[in-house]
């Protein structure tokens, strides 16, 4: 058996193990990735609470539905500002 031929079996042997690794990394990117797109809409939520609580406190209305609708707020500014990075980095 040559160098080449014994670069090819150890190839095949290992190779298989390669493309594993490969997806685990892709993944583990994909969840840290979704980890850090989640931890922006959250930081953008919380003032988003306090806002609507304040409105609320200020316009008359119910403490809770200003602290819903503020945070729902957030939340929608928090996925589109996690939609425009995702866009941009892509260009």
């Amino acid at each position: 058996m040559d160098k080449q031929q014994a670069d090819a079996i150890a190839q095949a042997i290992l190779q298989p193990g390669l493309d594993e690794r490969e997806k685990m990394r892709q993944k583990r990117e994909a969840r840290q990735r979704s980890l850090a797109d989640r931890r922006l809409v959250a930081w953008v939520t919380m003032p988003g609470f306090a806002i609507g609580a304040l409105v609320a406190y200020w316009t008359g209305h119910r403490f809770a539905e200003g602290v819903v609708w503020g945070g729902f707020a957030g939340s929608l500014v928090g996925w589109m500002l996690v939609w425009w990075r995702r866009r941009r980095s892509a260009s």
